[in-house]
């Protein structure tokens, strides 16, 4: 595995692409903080001082199921009809 060559197929899919890999990227960046975060939190329990965390936690982890479940649905149908229209 090149590294160097995985980082040159990331920037050539950026510039083909660059929601694509953002959106990408970002997702891989939530699932690493909702796995961390989870990991922090697990062993201290849901006290006063860890519940706005844990609160955040399950509130990030609700927005990344719904974002590609509920909302990009809603958006390319919403599109389709808008166009169709016009």
């Amino acid at each position: 595995m090149n590294l160097g060559a995985e980082l040159a197929e990331l920037r050539e899919q950026f510039r083909e692409h660059p929601r694509v890999v953002v959106r990408g990227l970002g997702e891989l960046a939530t699932v690493a903080v909702l796995l961390v975060g989870t990991f922090v939190l697990l062993p201290q329990g849901v006290t006063d001082g860890t519940r706005p965390f844990w609160v955040a936690l399950v509130a990030l982890g609700t927005a990344f199921v719904l974002l590609p479940t509920l909302v990009d649905p809603l958006r390319h149908e919403y599109r389709r009809l808008t166009d169709g229209e016009a």
